[in-house]
């Protein structure tokens, strides 16, 4: 009795849930790389030969503004991989990648990119069903991801207890047809269920305003206060700190951190912002940075992970758990593949309901 009512459970969550999670497994093993894939469509404006010390910052943006003048930098993007190009990205909309060991411009274009958009449509479908997130439905689509994540969550468990009389674990590549999409059921689901689980139970956390709330209330603390951004006060007559005298302000404010990315003031009020990337920080993104003032060379806010309230780093390593970025490139392809698993995880389901409808 309790075998027949998983069963159905499964099934119906499988059949509602099947179109969204198929959106959902195609579109999350391409995001897996969304970092890496212009590095791998334009290898020659990335990768470098690592070697010796980068160039001092300030050295290399001059450069650049030299070369594309008027145009100034704006924002400069770095890798954690040595053998990786910078990012220069310029008021004109101009992107330039250069070799922060010799100064040199590997290649230039207008962002963002034909990949950009690209990457970011299918960001947004994974997300909200919409390519962007302006589009009418996009808010349905949130809700309907949400659902679909949800019944991943419980479509693992359940179809373990549905394999477990049987504990097949293999195919048998000559049987019938209906045999063999049924035992690629049981086996994908065997394998890939774990990591499909996790990758439900991540996606609720994230997708549903409560796991947020649950995450802060279990640990007692609260959301980061951000605050209002940070401004230089305008000295008159006076010139800009530089910003390698700002990128050595901001480490002395956070110590043992690799830089991320540098932001350039472009109006008298603005500041420096150095975003970094500490040890023990899972996933990549702004969360440890020093705001500077461009005048005085004071440190105006600093922000560090480790800081962070302990609810914040739990949603945030959450968040580097379902991305995979907890395991560098092998958790890229870990979740890659159980993405695409999941496609062949409901089609094979549908192959076989429908085939015992037919019957």
């Amino acid at each position: 009795m309790i075998r027949k009512v998983v069963l159905q459970v499964h099934l119906y969550l499988g059949l509602i849930a099947g179109l969204f999670l198929i959106v959902l497994g195609l579109t999350g093993s391409i995001m897996a790389f969304e970092g890496d894939i212009d590095h791998w469509l334009h290898p020659g404006m990335w990768y470098i030969a690592a070697g010796g010390q980068p160039l001092p910052e300030g050295q290399l943006i001059a450069g650049v503004e030299h070369r594309f003048a008027p145009a100034r930098v704006a924002v400069v993007q770095m890798s954690q991989h040595r053998d990786l190009a910078q990012l220069m990205l310029l008021t004109d909309r101009l992107g330039v990648t250069v070799n922060p060991y010799t100064g040199a411009v590997l290649g230039r274009r207008i962002v963002p990119t034909r990949t950009d958009r690209w990457i970011e449509a299918i960001h947004q479908v994974h997300l909200r069903l919409a390519g962007n997130i302006g589009a009418p439905w996009a808010g349905a689509g949130k809700v309907a991801v949400n659902y679909a994540g949800l019944a991943l969550f419980l479509l693992a468990p359940t179809g373990l207890v549905l394999w477990w009389r049987t504990k097949r674990t293999s195919i048998h590549w000559t049987a019938s047809w209906f045999r063999i999409f049924f035992d690629t059921h049981r086996v994908i689901g065997i394998y890939a269920g774990l990591f499909l689980w996790i990758a439900g139970f991540t996606g609720v956390l994230i997708g549903f305003d409560w796991g947020e709330k649950m995450i802060y209330a279990v640990t007692h603390s609260e959301r980061p206060n951000v605050g209002r951004p940070q401004t230089s006060t305008p000295v008159p007559g006076a010139s800009p700190i530089g910003m390698d005298r700002a990128i050595g302000v901001a480490k002395a404010a956070i110590s043992n951190a690799a830089l991320e990315m540098l932001f350039l003031p472009q109006k008298p009020e603005d500041a420096y912002e150095v975003i970094f990337h500490v040890p023990g920080q899972t996933s990549s993104s702004a969360d440890s940075s020093a705001v500077v003032d461009q005048f005085s060379g004071q440190a105006l806010a600093v922000r560090h992970f480790l800081k962070d309230s302990q609810g914040y780093r739990w949603i945030r390593f959450n968040r580097s758990i379902h991305t995979g970025d907890i395991g560098g490139l092998a958790g890229h392809i870990v979740m890659s593949l159980s993405s695409l698993l999941l496609v062949a995880m409901v089609i094979t389901g549908v192959v076989i309901r429908l085939k015992k409808l037919a019957v």
